[in-house]
């Protein structure tokens, strides 16, 4: 039985976020390029958003686009959420801190190209602040160890939204960008080992392995993309 169609196009980038979400909780789903809707139909569904992904929930027949707001409302459906007020919100933090850095690894979303000298400001300034972020955000809610053998997650005691998420951003980065994992390695080494354990659950592992076997390290394609393995090695 079909639960969700989603609207992104064939590379990880945010269209990954959802699918590690909809794979871990073994959900139905269909996999529909974005130009189905965007952007000529993009006004003309119900709850319209700038540009995908959109989720469409069959059982509702509703459209919800964001990124975060799609997360959000699967992690209600399914309970993975964290239960206390002050970790719930920052299960929202953490998703639009992931957002953020979306924007900001793609030049804000290619505003502008990279250059040499922008891309190592912000490498080693604003990217590694962002993974310092997150690690010290995980530590503090008894996120331990490193890739291999480490224990807890992100928000507590149980996994949830907020580990998905942050494999989904910096677990894709690593991949498709190998040169960027000693960054991760060296700024948050729990969230890598984080990533490494998330990508390895039994319903998130094949997924992945199917994707990457089907895209290799594609990230998020087109100019930006060009732009990124120019700057950051292929």
């Amino acid at each position: 039985m079909l639960d969700y169609k989603l609207y992104y196009w064939d590379l990880p980038f945010r269209g990954n976020f959802i699918q590690l979400f909809l794979e871990e909780v073994e959900a139905g789903y269909q996999h529909c390029d974005a130009g189905d809707i965007y952007p000529q139909k993009s006004l003309k569904i119900k709850n319209p958003g700038m540009a995908s992904p959109y989720l469409y929930e069959c059982k509702s027949k509703t459209y919800f686009a964001q990124m975060p707001a799609c997360l959000m409302h699967l992690g209600r459906e399914y309970d993975y959420l964290p239960k206390r007020s002050e970790t719930h919100t920052l299960a929202l933090k953490t998703i639009l801190d992931c957002n953020d850095v979306l924007v900001e690894i793609t030049n804000y979303n290619g505003s502008t190209m990279w250059t040499k000298n922008e891309w190592e400001l912000f490498r080693y300034s604003r990217l590694s602040d962002w993974m310092k972020i997150f690690e010290k955000t995980g530590r503090d809610h008894g996120l331990k160890g490193g890739s291999g053998n480490g224990s807890g997650f992100l928000l507590g005691s149980r996994l949830s939204v907020a580990d998905i998420a942050t494999a989904a951003l910096f677990g894709t980065m690593v991949y498709s960008f190998p040169a960027l994992e000693e960054d991760l390695r060296e700024h948050a080494p729990r969230v890598a080992g984080l990533c490494w354990r998330v990508e390895s659950r039994p319903n998130i592992k094949p997924f992945l392995q199917a994707q990457r076997e089907e895209n290799g390290r594609g990230y998020c394609g087109g100019q930006i993309e060009e732009s990124l393995r120019e700057i950051v090695g292929r």
